[in-house]
């Protein structure tokens, strides 16, 4: 829930001009600064219990105090100026209100721990009284960028903080670093925006203070005090000596504060927010799909089927008209925006999160477009072709804090939940070996021929490991909780279909505890199988598709280890357990509805991230590491060299194949179609 406050003083002197004003653009609260041009700080204790009666009768409550304290020099006689902080605590309690806006010191760069110290003597003086102090950036002023923010609130206890974007704005801060280390720590927001380059206020969102993906971190029910600054105002003078750029033009300090209160509406609107009588509120997650294929279709279809609750699609995109056309037509009641590219959905904004089912080569980019633009991300497998680009995805996905999860929908299944239980609880022990032969899923040429993508270097970056086995790869380690340390392949590239890519894979792991594993793979055989064994110390573990509906479990009494050790038998076996042909599960297996299920959830602050999309460079580290050894002849050991592995990749994709109708841009930001 976020709620609107406003600085009513840039509407009007007078109380009666500032209530009207606040009531013409529904704003219930008040950040009380002046009243008849005077300072609130120096209002009397009858003054201000006259203001405060009126404003009760009038149905407005003072959010917070804007108040001018601490914005002096930091050589001032502090005994004194004491006398000014409880006189404001005072008023405060006048007015039944528990904030009080404040700063830090000018000319305090060199003394942080003096500054340290009065503001905590401050703090502990309105503490007293139950009021608390909040600190706002401003410029000058100790506490004017992140960073320094960040020092105060380790070190003065009980402090608390206000995030005003334009001032960090005009302080030089970086706005996606103050934006993703300081929102947890922040009580609420002053809400106006500046131009960078001309120092140009505008309404919320016109400028650089990134309003938005502000708007986006929040993560906690908050209020937005607006702050116009759009117009010079009588009160102007009091708070700041230098002068007031605006970029519009508006005939009066009213047409000034509406347009002011309608840009940060329009912010809010943009970031799913809906106006209600307790304030604005994000009742359901706006997904943007991009690419409307096969899988990116079927997303669609889960969310407007209502599978996804608290979920909607506001937008498509997809470089094919007609596969637009099919979406309108196939929910002719919604009303979702239509674009060509990812990168122009994107940049639109009116999304929360977006769904990339695109080809390979665009996830990484796409998402962190998506990501730059403080819009979530559920990305297709695999997270990308090559590890270095993975890499960065989630270097931007660390740096700017945007939630991101992979559409590791084999997760949700409860066989291989309850086999990566039973391997992390110590139920078959330490593992020894590890297999699993997946070959079930036979492709015909026609398969390959029915995309100008498929089955190449440029189009799909790979073959049967990019794109029928990222599920299976990511299981591997995620149910082991391991990687190899070293693999080596034997890749068949084009052995059973005319492609130029991988359609047959045997290779071998090694772990770091000694473990060895064995995959193997491809599109060529029929009916094929689907086994995967996990053997321990303490029994063994089988999950085979063809023979079995569940889990199969044999344990040992004996440890293998152990019994190996001490026994005095040469052709004697340790003492099995009773054998479990079908383990028991809670039998769920909600795959893709489950996966944005949880990533709604998760955006509403209602579940925990099931799976951080970080964890997708796992499995395409394993898939590089074979189709380089692969490229080699060699066993590769983990982590490997990415440029060097991309070097090698290149060298495929510069000698590959151009399809007829191949529409495949490698560089460009949403250039692809569907997946």
């Amino acid at each position: 829930m976020i709620k609107l406050c406003a600085f009513a003083d840039e509407a009007g002197n007078t109380l009666d001009e500032q209530i009207a004003a606040l009531k013409r653009n529904n704003i219930p609260y008040l950040e009380l600064r002046s009243i008849d041009k005077k300072n609130v700080s120096s209002f009397t204790e009858e003054e201000a219990k006259a203001y405060a009666a009126r404003l009760a009768e009038a149905g407005i409550k003072v959010w917070s105090i804007g108040s001018p304290l601490g914005k002096v020099d930091i050589t001032c006689d502090f005994d004194e100026y004491m006398k000014t902080v409880r006189h404001t605590v005072k008023l405060a309690k006048i007015f039944d209100c528990t904030r009080i806006r404040m700063f830090s010191f000018f000319n305090a760069k060199e003394a942080e721990d003096e500054v340290v110290s009065r503001l905590q003597a401050m703090v502990n003086a309105a503490g007293e009284e139950g009021v608390y102090l909040y600190h706002e950036n401003e410029k000058d002023i100790f506490g004017e960028n992140a960073d320094e923010v960040k020092k105060l609130i380790a070190r003065v206890k009980g402090l608390r903080f206000i995030f005003d974007p334009a001032n960090f704005v005009q302080c030089g801060q970086d706005m996606d670093y103050a934006i993703k280390h300081l929102p947890g720590s922040i009580g609420y927001y002053h809400i106006k925006d500046v131009v960078k380059e001309t120092g140009e206020l505008v309404p919320a969102g016109e400028g650089d203070g990134k309003l938005l993906e502000m708007v986006n971190a929040i993560t906690h029910d908050t209020t937005l005090t607006i702050e116009p600054h759009l117009k010079t105002f009588d009160a102007y003078a009091q708070i700041d000596n230098t002068e007031m750029k605006g970029k519009h033009v508006y005939k009066d300090n009213n047409e000034s504060f509406d347009a002011a209160c309608a840009g940060i509406k329009n912010v809010l609107a943009k970031a799913g927010y809906t106006e209600n009588e307790n304030g604005w509120s994000k009742k359901e997650i706006r997904f943007g799909v991009i690419g409307v294929g096969n899988m990116g279709s079927s997303h669609v279809r889960t969310i407007m089927s209502g599978w996804v609750p608290d979920a909607t699609v506001a937008a498509i995109a997809d470089l094919e008209d007609a596969k637009l056309a099919r979406m309108k037509e196939l929910y002719p009641d919604a009303t979702f925006a239509c674009y060509k590219t990812g990168a122009e959905l994107i940049a639109a904004g009116g999304v929360d999160a977006v769904v990339i089912a695109v080809p390979h080569y665009q996830h990484t980019v796409l998402a962190i477009d998506a990501m730059k633009h403080g819009i979530a991300v559920v990305c297709e497998k695999p997270a990308g072709v090559y590890t270095k680009d993975v890499k960065e995805m989630n270097r931007v996905a660390e740096e700017t804090g945007v939630p991101f999860t992979m559409m590791f929908n084999q997760r949700t299944n409860c066989v291989y939940r309850k086999m990566r239980e039973m391997v992390q609880s110590g139920a078959i022990g330490e593992v020894k070996r590890v297999n699993w032969i997946i070959t079930d899923w036979y492709r015909t040429q026609f398969y390959y021929d029915s995309g100008s993508w498929r089955g190449t270097w440029r189009g799909e970056g790979g073959g049967v490991l990019l794109n029928q086995c990222p599920h299976q790869l990511d299981l591997l380690q995620w149910v082991v909780g391991m990687m190899p340390t070293k693999l080596q392949a034997h890749v068949h590239f084009g052995k059973w279909h005319d492609i130029e890519v991988d359609d047959d894979v045997t290779a071998y792991f090694e772990y770091p505890n000694g473990a060895t594993g064995v995959f193997i793979t491809t599109t060529g055989d029929y009916p094929g199988s689907n086994r995967f064994e996990i053997q321990g110390t303490k029994g063994q573990l089988i999950c085979d598709s063809h023979h079995s509906k569940g889990l199969e479990y044999i344990p040992l009494l004996e440890e293998e280890r152990e019994y190996c050790r001490t026994s005095k038998q040469g052709f004697g076996n340790p003492k099995p357990g009773e054998r479990i042909a079908e383990v028991e599960t809670d039998g769920q297996n909600r795959q893709h509805p489950a996966i944005l299920s949880n990533f709604t959830n998760y955006l509403l602050g209602k579940e925990e991230l099931f799976v951080d999309g970080k964890e997708g460079l796992k499995g395409v580290m394993l898939m590089d590491a074979m189709l380089f050894s692969g490229f080699t002849g060699k066993m590769i050991e983990l982590p490997f060299d990415d440029e060097e592995f991309y070097r090698e990749h290149q060298k495929r994709v510069a000698t590959g194949r151009v399809k007829e109708g191949e529409s495949v841009v490698l560089d460009t930001a949403g250039s692809y179609g569907s997946k």
